[in-house]
């Protein structure tokens, strides 16, 4: 899976082209169920990031990214992005909302997704944005949420390091999750 242009993503179109649209720019195997609600709120999310950042149209991030989720063997479930950038010295998470949600349920997913995407040993900035509430939060390093401010989350996207332009999947593999104390030790004891 490639990054892609959100921008080019949120320009008004049917979901149906937008799905195909998705799919050609990421490289996926097959075309994702393109939710409306999520791509309303991706597109308020470029308007606010549109105030700050006179170039937003290049800015790519991976869109939808699914990883499995560990602990449930019996029943594959997938972990989903909703939008990573991955650069060489720091990931940003954010993760999009169409309605009200406690402050609890988004502090639970941004810890869980840090938790993920910690494997790849970069600094993890994580977000969400209610796009009913036009409301930006953040993940704090002592796991507080707390509002946050669009030129702070605009630096961050703007990170003069070089953007991961590989396949993302290649970057998680599930044994680097599951460690062993008996095969790795070392690995298990710096947790």
């Amino acid at each position: 899976m490639k990054s892609v242009s959100i921008y080019a993503l949120t320009r008004k179109q049917n979901l149906s082209n937008l799905s195909r649209l998705e799919c050609h720019l990421s490289e996926r195997d097959r075309p994702l169920k393109v939710r409306a609600w999520e791509i309303n709120s991706m597109r308020a999310l470029v308007d606010q990031l549109e105030k700050y950042m006179p170039e937003v149209y290049r800015l790519r991030l991976f869109y939808s990214f699914q990883i499995l989720r560990l602990g449930q063997p019996v029943r594959l479930t997938a972990k989903e992005f909703d939008l990573l950038q991955v650069k060489e010295n720091q990931i940003v998470n954010i993760e999009l909302k169409s309605g009200a949600v406690s402050e609890d349920a988004i502090r639970r997913q941004l810890i869980q997704n840090r938790y993920y995407l910690a494997i790849l040993g970069r600094p993890v900035r994580s977000y969400t944005y209610i796009s009913s509430q036009n409301r930006l939060v953040r993940l704090t390093n002592h796991d507080h949420i707390v509002e946050a401010e669009w030129e702070q989350l605009c630096a961050e996207l703007q990170e003069k390091s070089a953007d991961f332009s590989g396949d993302l999947e290649d970057l998680f593999q599930a044994e680097w999750y599951l460690i062993s104390p008996l095969t790795q030790p070392e690995r298990f004891l710096k947790k």
